[in-house]
């Protein structure tokens, strides 16, 4: 069984590190990987990566 999925990862994350984001969408088949530009773990609404986030979490979705 396969589950549609999506791993978003900042860059710059100060508590995980990117390529652990990178590994992880690996691991998962069939996974998308999305590399946001970014210092926080947890986005937040006002980060500059935020926009792109909710856009493809939406077309995401919408698949």
């Amino acid at each position: 069984m396969t589950v549609p999925t999506l791993v978003a990862h900042c860059r710059d994350d100060a508590m995980v590190p990117f390529e652990a984001g990178r590994a992880l969408a690996r691991a998962i088949p069939g996974a998308r990987f999305l590399a946001l530009e970014g210092r926080n773990h947890i986005l937040l609404e006002g980060d500059g990566a935020w926009r792109r986030f909710v856009e493809t979490m939406r077309v995401f979705l919408d698949a």
